[in-house]
């Protein structure tokens, strides 16, 4: 174990695994998006906590400052020790997901929440992060051996774990983050694709299985879930209202359809900050978490809605090139699980706001109100950070030493 400061060799790698010094060579094009898509978070928020309760916009505050510290850690320590002590990450975090399971707290129906004083801790978040270590230290083990089908299938048995715990809960959407994430990290890691082919079309056909439980769905007799894989009743509800929203538009299908007409009375140009009636007015629930992109359409129109949209991509793209210039592996996948994450997030939000898929719960990043959710994004910047200044590192380590030679050879390895 290396402390603070102490240099440790790492696959002949001089490694410093804390180094403040690091935050001065941070790529500022990543930090200014990001503090510029904070800043449009604050300001709808504040927006949203007008009609709510204030302390939304303080909390969020909080929030964003206590992220900074969590950026700042993930800047200053070597990636390479979370990649490192995966495993004991993997087994805590499934550990706190079974405690959830026993002692979590309850929130409009989800038992997905710690208690903690004052505080609430949702692992399932952390539990994303956690997963990015995990497979970039499997696959890093297994390297080349990733295109055998019994290591490839075992990728979906690490993933299945917490899967499980967190559709318990009941917590569909995290869950669902899961596979993209799975997916991607594995194209990265160099599968055979007609496995991951055979992986997608088996995905696929569950869709069967979905039509199976929906088919004598009666959204008026409310049922308790016969298997463990059943959609509870709330969830079969929120698809037949995406299906019908006409069914029951003061009931189930009020978000969809009042998200609908919140972002369409935005028009172009919007109806001006904090003169948004239909999220004033509180016909638009939840609009400081899930439906926060709808309130922004509303004030700031469709103009506003595509810049924001525009920031995201820039952040996303930058995260994608990150992965692309790794100095290694290892960096390459880290990254590549982050752009996962947040990409899962931006779009599923968006689209659920739009209509375009059901209403599940999936927080928009930097906008909507959550802390656990802030501090697994602005972890996630910090881990991309991070990934970048190794890049840098061995680009100016001491090309002209035997010393850095070695290192520049080994990251390529």
């Amino acid at each position: 174990m290396a402390y603070a400061g102490r240099q440790v060799q790492y696959q002949d790698i001089s490694v410093t695994l804390f180094n403040p010094r690091n935050l001065l060579r941070i790529d500022w094009w990543l930090v200014i998006v990001a503090i510029a898509l904070a800043a449009v978070g604050w300001f709808v928020m504040y927006s949203a906590a007008r009609s709510t309760d204030i302390m939304y916009f303080h909390r969020q505050i909080i929030f964003f400052f206590l992220g900074i510290a969590a950026l700042a850690a993930f800047v200053c320590i070597d990636h390479r020790f979370f990649v490192g002590i995966a495993p004991m990450l993997y087994l805590g975090a499934i550990a706190l997901l079974v405690v959830v399971s026993f002692f979590g707290t309850e929130v409009k129906g989800s038992e997905r929440w710690l208690a903690l004083g004052p505080l609430r801790l949702q692992p399932s978040e952390f539990s994303k992060l956690v997963m990015v270590f995990m497979f970039a230290w499997y696959f890093t083990k297994l390297g080349s051996r990733i295109r055998r089908l019994h290591w490839f299938l075992f990728t979906f048995v690490i993933a299945a774990v917490p899967m499980a715990l967190i559709l318990k809960q009941p917590n569909l959407g995290t869950a669902a983050c899961l596979g993209p994430l799975t997916i991607a990290m594995l194209y990265v890691a160099g599968c055979k694709k007609w496995h991951l082919a055979m992986i997608i079309m088996l995905g696929l056909s569950l869709l069967p299985v979905l039509w199976w439980q929906m088919k004598d769905f009666d959204p008026e007799t409310p049922t308790e879930p016969r298997l463990f894989f059943e959609l509870r009743h709330y969830q079969k509800m929120r698809i037949y209202t995406y299906l019908h929203p006409e069914y029951d538009p003061r009931g189930s299908g009020w978000h969809t359809l009042q998200s609908r007409i919140t972002i369409g009375s935005g028009g172009l140009s919007g109806k001006g900050y904090l003169q948004g009636t239909q999220t004033r007015l509180n016909y638009l629930p939840e609009h400081h978490t899930d439906f926060i992109f709808s309130l922004l359409a509303e004030e700031f129109g469709f103009l506003g809605a595509m810049a924001v949209i525009a920031l995201f991509l820039i952040l996303l793209l930058r995260g994608l090139l990150f992965a692309y210039d790794g100095a290694d592996m290892t960096g390459t996948l880290l990254a590549t699980g982050v752009v996962a994450i947040l990409a899962f997030h931006i779009f599923v939000n968006i689209a659920i706001t739009t209509g375009l898929l059901p209403v599940t719960g999936i927080p928009l990043p930097f906008l909507s109100y959550g802390g656990s959710f802030y501090m697994t994004t602005m972890a996630g910047i910090g881990l991309l950070l991070s990934v970048r200044l190794r890049k840098q590192s061995l680009s100016h380590a001491d090309m002209h030493s035997p010393v850095g030679h070695i290192a520049i050879y080994a990251a390529k390895k």
